[in-house]
């Protein structure tokens, strides 16, 4: 090996070890309670910085399609209505919850099932259902 290839080695060694000691990031010290109070609110923490909802924040409307008696069926409908881009659910109706109803949504507006009436009327095979708000 000759000298000058020695010396090159050398210096790149040298400066390889300069960087690797001054830029290699150095261990965090996490405390435990640190951690905690991150995770787990301590009682210090001011009630007032929360935001409090009220029910009129979660307005939404769904389209009522169909009223069946049978919960097979109207589970069959909905899973069609689902499959066909919309959201829709079964839900027990009636004094004696003998009845099932399928909703198409819940939708941010009105507006919103009135613009897809078309579509969701042909995917529920009805045509006269009925618009209501979306009780939580």
């Amino acid at each position: 090996m000759s000298v000058e290839r020695f010396i090159g080695l050398s210096f790149l060694i040298g400066t390889l070890s300069i960087f690797i000691i001054t830029f290699y990031p150095k261990p965090i010290n996490i405390d435990k309670d640190d951690v905690l109070d991150e995770i787990v609110p301590s009682p210090k923490q001011n009630l007032s910085d929360f935001k409090e909802f009220k029910e009129s924040d979660f307005d939404f409307f769904v389209y009522r399609a169909h009223i069946l008696s049978s919960e097979k069926n109207a589970i069959k409908l909905s899973k069609k209505i689902t499959d066909g881009g919309y959201p829709s659910f079964v839900e027990a109706f009636g004094d004696d919850r003998d009845l099932f109803a399928i909703y198409v949504g819940p939708f941010l507006s009105e507006d919103d099932i009135v613009t897809n009436m078309e579509s969701i009327q042909l995917l529920s095979e009805s045509e006269n259902g009925e618009i209501s708000r979306w009780k939580l």
